[in-house]
Protein backbone atom coordinates (compact mmCIF):
# COMPACT_ATOMS: atom_id res chain seq x y z
CA UNK A 1 0.00 0.00 0.00
CA UNK A 2 1.55 3.07 -1.26
CA UNK A 3 0.89 6.07 1.40
CA UNK A 4 0.58 9.65 0.30
CA UNK A 5 2.70 12.37 1.42
CA UNK A 6 0.75 14.58 4.16
CA UNK A 7 -0.40 17.84 2.75
CA UNK A 8 1.12 21.06 3.63
CA UNK A 9 -1.73 23.15 2.78
CA UNK A 10 -3.01 23.19 6.27
CA UNK A 11 0.05 24.34 7.89
CA UNK A 12 0.57 27.53 5.12
CA UNK A 13 -3.24 28.17 5.81
CA UNK A 14 -2.06 28.53 9.55
CA UNK A 15 1.46 30.61 8.81
CA UNK A 16 -1.06 32.58 6.32
CA UNK A 17 -3.42 33.45 9.47
CA UNK A 18 -0.50 33.81 11.76
CA UNK A 19 1.41 36.31 9.25
CA UNK A 20 -2.04 38.16 9.08
CA UNK A 21 -2.39 38.64 12.77
CA UNK A 22 0.81 39.53 13.08
CA UNK A 23 0.70 42.29 9.88
CA UNK A 24 -2.84 43.41 11.52
CA UNK A 25 -1.43 44.31 14.60
CA UNK A 26 1.76 46.34 13.45
CA UNK A 27 -0.94 47.95 11.89
CA UNK A 28 -1.88 49.57 14.88
CA UNK A 29 -1.59 52.97 16.03
CA UNK A 30 1.29 53.31 18.74
CA UNK A 31 -0.51 53.78 21.61
CA UNK A 32 -2.48 50.98 21.67
CA UNK A 33 0.62 48.78 20.87
CA UNK A 34 2.07 49.89 23.94
CA UNK A 35 -1.29 49.77 26.02
CA UNK A 36 -1.12 45.59 24.79
CA UNK A 37 2.53 45.59 25.40
CA UNK A 38 1.65 46.76 28.94
CA UNK A 39 -1.31 44.41 29.17
CA UNK A 40 0.67 41.77 28.29
CA UNK A 41 3.33 42.50 30.83
CA UNK A 42 0.47 42.18 33.56
CA UNK A 43 -1.27 38.95 32.16
CA UNK A 44 2.70 37.33 32.62
CA UNK A 45 3.27 39.01 35.90
CA UNK A 46 -0.06 37.66 37.25
CA UNK A 47 0.59 34.27 35.88
CA UNK A 48 3.90 34.36 37.61
CA UNK A 49 2.10 34.54 41.13
CA UNK A 50 -0.53 32.30 39.95
CA UNK A 51 1.40 29.56 39.35
CA UNK A 52 4.13 30.16 42.39
CA UNK A 53 1.57 31.46 44.76
CA UNK A 54 2.42 32.60 48.72
CA UNK A 55 5.92 32.71 47.84
CA UNK A 56 5.94 36.04 49.53
CA UNK A 57 8.76 37.69 47.18
CA UNK A 58 6.17 38.69 44.25
CA UNK A 59 3.15 40.54 45.42
CA UNK A 60 0.45 40.14 42.66
CA UNK A 61 -1.18 43.21 40.62
CA UNK A 62 -3.92 43.67 42.67
CA UNK A 63 -1.96 43.97 46.13
CA UNK A 64 0.30 46.28 44.56
CA UNK A 65 -1.91 48.29 43.23
CA UNK A 66 -4.09 48.13 46.08
CA UNK A 67 -0.81 49.49 48.19
CA UNK A 68 -0.79 52.12 45.46
CA UNK A 69 -4.22 53.83 46.23
CA UNK A 70 -3.58 53.72 49.90
CA UNK A 71 -0.07 55.17 49.42
CA UNK A 72 -1.46 57.95 46.97
CA UNK A 73 -4.26 59.13 49.35
CA UNK A 74 -1.88 59.47 52.13
CA UNK A 75 0.21 61.54 49.84
CA UNK A 76 3.37 59.63 50.31
CA UNK A 77 3.55 59.09 46.77
CA UNK A 78 2.47 62.62 45.39
CA UNK A 79 5.21 64.11 48.09
CA UNK A 80 7.89 61.59 46.89
CA UNK A 81 7.43 62.04 43.08
CA UNK A 82 7.65 66.01 43.48
CA UNK A 83 10.85 65.90 45.11
CA UNK A 84 12.40 62.86 43.14
CA UNK A 85 11.16 64.94 40.09
CA UNK A 86 12.79 68.33 40.78
CA UNK A 87 15.69 66.86 41.58
CA UNK A 88 15.87 64.81 38.55
CA UNK A 89 15.13 67.92 36.72
CA UNK A 90 17.96 70.31 37.99
CA UNK A 91 20.62 67.20 36.90
CA UNK A 92 19.17 66.52 33.85
CA UNK A 93 18.96 70.29 33.10
CA UNK A 94 22.53 70.89 34.23
CA UNK A 95 24.34 67.50 32.43
CA UNK A 96 22.06 68.45 29.38
CA UNK A 97 23.30 71.87 29.19
CA UNK A 98 26.87 71.67 30.13
CA UNK A 99 27.62 68.00 27.85
CA UNK A 100 25.72 70.05 24.50
CA UNK A 101 28.61 72.38 25.21
CA UNK A 102 31.73 70.51 25.83
CA UNK A 103 30.49 67.85 23.47
CA UNK A 104 30.68 70.98 20.40
CA UNK A 105 33.57 71.89 21.22
CA UNK A 106 35.59 68.53 21.02
CA UNK A 107 33.58 68.45 17.95
CA UNK A 108 34.10 71.45 16.79
CA UNK A 109 37.59 72.01 18.16
CA UNK A 110 41.37 69.19 17.75
CA UNK A 111 43.28 71.66 20.07
CA UNK A 112 40.07 71.01 23.16
CA UNK A 113 39.66 67.71 22.25
CA UNK A 114 43.16 66.68 22.03
CA UNK A 115 43.36 68.58 25.75
CA UNK A 116 40.55 67.70 27.17
CA UNK A 117 39.45 64.29 25.34
CA UNK A 118 41.73 62.08 27.72
CA UNK A 119 40.71 63.14 30.76
CA UNK A 120 37.19 62.94 29.98
CA UNK A 121 37.44 58.98 28.72
CA UNK A 122 39.27 59.08 31.92
CA UNK A 123 36.51 60.22 34.18
CA UNK A 124 33.81 58.60 32.42
CA UNK A 125 34.16 55.04 33.64
CA UNK A 126 33.06 56.48 36.90
CA UNK A 127 29.63 55.43 37.96
CA UNK A 128 27.48 58.00 39.55
CA UNK A 129 27.37 55.06 42.70
CA UNK A 130 31.37 55.54 42.91
CA UNK A 131 31.03 58.84 43.14
CA UNK A 132 28.90 59.11 46.22
CA UNK A 133 31.26 59.27 48.88
CA UNK A 134 32.79 62.07 46.93
CA UNK A 135 29.53 63.50 46.69
CA UNK A 136 29.73 63.31 50.39
CA UNK A 137 32.80 64.98 51.23
CA UNK A 138 32.23 67.72 48.56
CA UNK A 139 28.73 68.73 48.91
CA UNK A 140 27.08 67.25 52.44
CA UNK A 141 24.22 65.48 52.39
CA UNK A 142 21.82 67.86 51.33
CA UNK A 143 20.33 68.37 47.75
CA UNK A 144 23.40 69.87 46.32
CA UNK A 145 24.69 66.17 46.33
CA UNK A 146 21.76 64.53 44.71
CA UNK A 147 21.97 67.26 42.11
CA UNK A 148 25.81 66.56 41.33
CA UNK A 149 24.92 62.53 41.33
CA UNK A 150 22.31 62.70 38.34
CA UNK A 151 24.45 65.43 36.94
CA UNK A 152 27.63 63.24 37.02
CA UNK A 153 25.51 60.42 35.34
CA UNK A 154 23.82 62.53 32.59
CA UNK A 155 26.99 64.87 31.27
CA UNK A 156 29.36 62.25 30.09
CA UNK A 157 26.50 60.26 27.99
CA UNK A 158 25.58 63.59 26.73
CA UNK A 159 29.29 64.86 25.98
CA UNK A 160 29.86 61.75 24.21
CA UNK A 161 26.59 61.73 21.76
CA UNK A 162 27.32 65.95 21.06
CA UNK A 163 30.97 64.82 19.82
CA UNK A 164 30.09 62.21 17.76
CA UNK A 165 26.85 63.76 16.01
CA UNK A 166 29.25 67.10 15.86
CA UNK A 167 32.24 65.03 13.78
CA UNK A 168 29.42 63.21 11.49
CA UNK A 169 28.63 66.53 10.04
CA UNK A 170 28.86 65.98 6.07
CA UNK A 171 31.63 67.85 4.66
CA UNK A 172 29.65 68.62 1.66
CA UNK A 173 27.17 70.38 3.63
CA UNK A 174 30.07 72.28 4.93
CA UNK A 175 32.03 73.13 1.57
CA UNK A 176 28.48 73.99 0.07
CA UNK A 177 27.78 76.87 3.14
CA UNK A 178 31.37 77.57 2.50
CA UNK A 179 31.06 78.19 -1.31
CA UNK A 180 27.92 80.75 -0.37
CA UNK A 181 29.97 82.72 1.76
CA UNK A 182 28.90 81.59 5.25
CA UNK A 183 30.98 82.28 8.02
CA UNK A 184 32.45 79.81 10.68
CA UNK A 185 29.92 81.09 12.95
CA UNK A 186 27.09 80.87 10.43
CA UNK A 187 28.22 77.02 9.26
CA UNK A 188 28.40 75.98 13.02
CA UNK A 189 24.23 77.13 13.72
CA UNK A 190 23.18 76.49 10.16
CA UNK A 191 25.22 73.38 9.42
CA UNK A 192 26.62 71.45 12.21
CA UNK A 193 24.49 72.46 15.40
CA UNK A 194 21.61 71.06 13.22
CA UNK A 195 23.23 68.12 11.85
CA UNK A 196 24.24 67.12 14.88
CA UNK A 197 20.88 67.29 16.97
CA UNK A 198 19.77 63.96 16.11
CA UNK A 199 22.79 62.62 18.39
CA UNK A 200 22.47 64.98 20.74
CA UNK A 201 18.30 64.11 21.36
CA UNK A 202 19.77 60.14 21.58
CA UNK A 203 21.96 61.35 24.42
CA UNK A 204 19.64 63.52 25.88
CA UNK A 205 17.03 60.16 26.11
CA UNK A 206 20.38 58.23 27.14
CA UNK A 207 20.68 60.86 29.89
CA UNK A 208 17.10 60.31 31.23
CA UNK A 209 17.36 56.82 31.68
CA UNK A 210 20.57 57.70 33.27
CA UNK A 211 19.42 60.16 35.63
CA UNK A 212 16.30 57.55 36.50
CA UNK A 213 18.64 54.80 37.43
CA UNK A 214 20.87 57.34 39.55
CA UNK A 215 18.09 58.99 41.54
CA UNK A 216 17.22 56.07 43.97
CA UNK A 217 21.29 55.76 45.14
CA UNK A 218 21.35 59.46 45.32
CA UNK A 219 18.21 60.02 47.42
CA UNK A 220 20.21 57.18 49.78
CA UNK A 221 21.74 59.88 51.11
CA UNK A 222 19.96 60.31 54.20
CA UNK A 223 17.32 61.66 52.11
CA UNK A 224 13.47 62.51 54.35
CA UNK A 225 12.39 62.66 51.18
CA UNK A 226 11.61 61.05 47.61
CA UNK A 227 10.97 58.15 45.91
CA UNK A 228 14.36 56.72 46.94
CA UNK A 229 13.65 57.52 50.77
CA UNK A 230 10.37 55.54 50.63
CA UNK A 231 12.08 52.95 48.75
CA UNK A 232 14.57 52.38 51.54
CA UNK A 233 12.25 52.51 54.14
CA UNK A 234 9.70 49.82 52.93
CA UNK A 235 13.19 47.82 52.40
CA UNK A 236 13.70 48.09 55.93
CA UNK A 237 10.27 47.27 56.91
CA UNK A 238 9.82 44.63 54.62
CA UNK A 239 6.79 45.72 52.79
CA UNK A 240 7.59 44.15 49.27
CA UNK A 241 4.66 45.11 47.96
CA UNK A 242 5.13 48.63 48.83
CA UNK A 243 8.91 48.28 47.22
CA UNK A 244 7.16 47.27 43.92
CA UNK A 245 4.79 50.34 43.94
CA UNK A 246 8.01 52.64 44.14
CA UNK A 247 9.90 50.75 41.64
CA UNK A 248 7.06 50.57 39.41
CA UNK A 249 6.51 54.58 40.00
CA UNK A 250 9.78 55.43 38.94
CA UNK A 251 9.91 53.00 35.93
CA UNK A 252 6.57 54.93 34.90
CA UNK A 253 8.25 58.59 35.30
CA UNK A 254 11.64 57.42 33.19
CA UNK A 255 9.52 55.97 30.58
CA UNK A 256 6.72 59.16 30.33
CA UNK A 257 9.90 61.43 30.48
CA UNK A 258 11.55 59.46 27.51
CA UNK A 259 8.11 59.69 25.36
CA UNK A 260 7.93 63.20 25.88
CA UNK A 261 11.59 63.60 24.86
CA UNK A 262 10.92 61.87 22.03
CA UNK A 263 7.81 63.48 20.85
CA UNK A 264 9.74 66.60 21.23
CA UNK A 265 11.93 65.29 19.12
CA UNK A 266 9.83 63.67 16.78
CA UNK A 267 7.68 66.90 16.21
CA UNK A 268 9.15 70.01 17.37
CA UNK A 269 12.25 69.57 15.89
CA UNK A 270 11.11 67.02 12.86
CA UNK A 271 12.64 69.77 10.41
CA UNK A 272 16.81 68.55 12.02
CA UNK A 273 15.83 64.65 13.24
CA UNK A 274 14.16 63.69 9.53
CA UNK A 275 17.66 64.35 7.93
CA UNK A 276 19.67 61.42 9.54
CA UNK A 277 17.11 58.79 8.56
CA UNK A 278 16.47 60.40 4.89
CA UNK A 279 20.59 59.40 4.25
Amino acid sequence: MIRKAPSHASERRVLGILSAAVDGILWLPRPVLTVLSFVLFIILWWLGTAIFPNSGFIPTPGEVAFRAINMFRRHDLVDGIGASMLRVLVGLVLGTVSGVIIGLLMGRSRLVSALIDPVFQLLRNLSPTAMIPIALVWFGIGESSKYFLIFWGTFFIVAVNTTAGTQATPQTRIRAAQCLGATQTRIFFTVVLPSALPYIIAGVRLGVASAFMTIIPAELLAAQEGLGALLQQASLNGQIDRMFVVLIIIAVLGFSTDRLVQYLAENVLRRYTSYQSEQ
